[in-house]
């Protein structure tokens, strides 16, 4: 596998897009022209493409890690068991938000708000998982938004935490680390938590904390 600067750079141009529906997400219709590939000429293909225009295309997930105060290595993990529209059930994730420029100054300030209002904590100390310079990590691929994952270490609780939206229905949940393993296997997260859980695991090996 060559390394990834030295694959091969294709241009595909957005010929045309329009707005089809729009409420909570935007439903776009949009035409793609693809380039040229081996004895393939230029084709064009239209994409139904979704995302959330009004937060930017970006949105936040929390790593909320409570290390054991005992000196011993490891910790828990809280995080959440909520109703899941499109499924229609109730599937774990981690504290996760849509970044609002009319209403959050920053990305931490998005993901402070959103442990906040879903995990009913506040305070820690704050790692964001990405370079400051990475887009944000692909929700799938034929959305438009991204994601950015933090890692936030000895969170407390939150005496006056903010409000949830009225459509969420969430259960607040504490596991440890291994629990947290154990689950990734079985895969009941959604997968913006589990990449986010992926590379936060990763980090606090890292820091000596696991």
């Amino acid at each position: 596998m060559p390394a990834p600067g030295d694959l091969p750079k294709y241009e595909f141009q957005i010929v045309e897009e329009s707005q089809v529906h729009r409420r909570y997400l935007t439903l776009y219709n949009r035409r793609i022209r693809f380039p040229a590939l081996h004895s393939k000429t230029e084709e064009e293909h239209e994409y139904d493409i979704i995302g959330h225009p009004q937060l930017d295309f970006r949105f936040v997930v929390i790593f909320p890690f409570h290390p054991y105060t005992d000196g011993r290595k490891g910790g828990e993990v809280t995080i959440l068991r909520e109703h899941c529209q499109g499924l229609n059930d109730m599937l774990f994730t981690l504290p996760t938000g849509g970044y609002d420029p009319k209403k959050h100054s920053s990305n931490l300030d998005a993901a402070c708000s959103e442990l906040s209002e879903e995990a009913h904590l506040s305070g820690g100390e704050w790692v964001e998982l990405l370079a400051p310079e990475h887009p944000g990590i692909a929700e799938v691929k034929w959305c438009r938004n991204r994601f950015r994952p933090f890692l936030c270490i000895a969170p407390q609780a939150d005496e006056a935490p903010g409000q949830r939206d009225a459509e969420e229905f969430i259960e607040v949940h504490r596991v440890s680390v291994a629990q947290l393993r154990e689950m990734l296997s079985s895969t009941d997260m959604l997968l913006p938590s589990m990449t986010a859980s992926f590379l936060a695991l990763e980090r606090l090996q890292q820091m000596g904390h696991l």
